[in-house]
């Protein structure tokens, strides 16, 4: 089998199913097996209104007066079933996100630097030698919540959130990275910045990154 993990899957409300994982912190095989049967279930839209993932988690929703709830959740657990099996070949992007590290762009990277004991160039050597995954958007429109940082890089939030964080900054809390898509109130560690404009909604497509994208960090040199 492709996961040893085995998740529990049931209805959520009269017209959703949660499937989910019993894990602590980030567990790479619950959220690589979330997006798989992810991407099963949007290929059968005439069924599911909704299909929405997370870390540990995915919850789909569906019209109860088209589809019977027996049966999306016979739906749900023949598609887990397949991924169980084999995971598909999947179409991922891998997008460049380029960033200005420090500085102005990235207030608290000292903070990463003391609690790891590494100089400010191994904090983005580190930080940037990984390819995330786009675990999850949420919190505000275009956050893009990532896959685990390197170890060494695991930090906790403020104690007291900053009132502002500007958009594109990227963050570290806990074992996680992510970015903020909306200029916003904000509790992460903030070790940089993109010039990359992560959400507008003027644009024809608002969201430069979606949940299940493959993201890797470019270092750039100082803002002009």
């Amino acid at each position: 089998m492709a996961s040893k993990l085995i998740p529990r899957i049931r209805p959520f409300g009269d017209n959703g199913i949660l499937i989910c994982y019993d894990v602590k912190g980030y567990s790479e095989t619950a959220c690589k097996t979330v997006h798989a049967l992810g991407e099963i279930l949007r290929g059968q839209d005439n069924i599911w209104t909704n299909v929405i993932p997370a870390y540990d988690s995915l919850m789909v929703t569906f019209n109860p007066m088209v589809t019977e709830a027996a049966e999306a959740l016979r739906k749900v657990e023949e598609a887990y079933e397949k991924i169980s099996k084999r995971f598909p070949r999947t179409k991922t992007r891998v997008i460049e996100v380029p960033v200005y590290y420090g500085g102005e762009s990235g207030p608290d990277i000292q903070n990463i630097c003391k609690s790891s004991k590494l100089s400010e160039d191994q904090v983005i050597k580190r930080h940037s030698k990984i390819t995330y995954r786009v675990c999850l958007m949420g919190f505000i429109p275009g956050f893009a919540f990532l896959s685990e940082t390197d170890k060494k890089l695991h930090h906790p939030r403020h104690e007291t959130p900053r009132g502002l964080v500007p958009p594109g900054s990227i963050g570290i809390a806990n074992w996680q990275t992510g970015i903020y898509g909306l200029e916003s109130p904000g509790g992460w560690q903030i070790i940089g910045r993109t010039p990359l404009s992560v959400f507008d909604p003027k644009r024809e497509t608002p969201f430069a990154l979606k949940a299940g994208d493959m993201i890797r960090f470019v270092p750039q040199g100082a803002p002009s």
